[in-house]
């Protein structure tokens, strides 16, 4: 079973690479433009990294991947020690039989008793008979039909110990929730793991567009509105000694509230700076080779 769960975004050296569809905008376009914002962003992967946790505690028993390996939706990551559950399998499946075949022999029973019963109530009212033992024979009956009912409800019962052994053995295999990159492994074959744990036993870089997350200072926030066309300008990255050309985007998104510059963390006197978050959709054909945490710089155009 694949579990997946906490997501983070930061700094990594992989690339996202599904295509997203974003109507290109040439420079030449954008140069028409009026320039009416500027922002400071930077790169994600769309929904953020996959934090792979431990749905339980045990033993690494198989580690099926490696750093930077490719994986496919549902492939396995990793396979914990799972011999408990695997009796605790077995034992419920074996519970679960035993009840099933008392179950049958019991309603194989039951045709030939519902006859018995019923020409003994006829021979009894002709006369041929006891009346009493017509009333045996009917309570025969009833008893079958009894047994038959309480076999099963606890074949009922019996089904659900067996998913819920089922259910513990699957939790023992983690699977792949989105195709993806390998990024981090922070866990080998025979290490023992908590659901207590603060690190995840591996980061996983899903198969998804890249974004920019841009920090729009306050007194840019009203001229930035959804669909607005932008450009990305890669910082402090150069191809044959000039810088590369920027990037056509759009915006997707402004948060509705403002918050503190995380880009500006390490700037003296910037500290308190407001921004509102600024969510931009890249032409994932022109990104191709952009990596995840480069800082870029965002100009909007009306």
């Amino acid at each position: 079973m694949a579990l997946l769960l906490g997501i983070a975004a930061g700094g990594c050296s992989e690339h996202g690479v599904n295509p997203s569809p974003v109507a290109s905008v040439s420079n030449g376009e954008l140069d028409e433009k009026r320039e009416v914002a500027m922002a400071r962003g930077k790169v994600e992967v769309q929904g953020g990294l996959l934090e792979v946790m431990s749905p339980q505690d045990g033993l690494v028993e198989t580690l099926a991947v490696k750093e930077g390996d490719h994986v496919r939706r549902g492939q396995v990551l990793l396979k914990l020690a799972s011999e408990q559950a695997r009796m605790e399998l077995e034992l419920a499946q074996s519970e679960l039989g035993v009840i099933q075949a008392r179950r049958r022999a019991q309603a194989e029973r039951l045709p030939a008793a519902r006859r018995l019963a019923s020409r003994m109530r006829e021979a009894a009212r002709a006369g041929a008979l006891d009346p009493q033992r017509a009333d045996e024979s009917l309570q025969a009956q009833r008893d079958i039909e009894s047994a038959v009912a309480i076999l099963e409800a606890e074949r009922a019962t019996a089904s659900k110990k067996v998913a819920l052994a089922q259910f513990a053995v699957q939790r023992q295999t983690l699977n792949a929730a989105h195709d993806a990159i390998v990024l981090k492994l922070n866990v080998q074959s025979g290490s023992r793991v908590s659901t207590q744990a603060q690190r995840p036993l591996m980061v996983l870089l899903p198969q998804r567009a890249l974004i920019v997350r841009a920090e729009l200072n306050e007194s840019y926030a009203d001229s930035v509105k959804p669909g607005m066309r932008a450009s990305i300008h890669v910082e402090a990255e150069t191809q044959g000694g000039m810088r590369p050309e920027p990037l056509p985007a759009r915006v997707l998104r402004l948060a509705a509230t403002y918050g503190s510059s995380h880009l500006d963390d390490e700037a003296p006197g910037r500290t308190n700076l407001r921004v509102v978050d600024c969510i931009l959709e890249i032409d994932q054909a022109a990104a191709v080779g952009l990596r995840l945490g480069r800082n870029v710089r965002v100009s909007f155009y009306e």
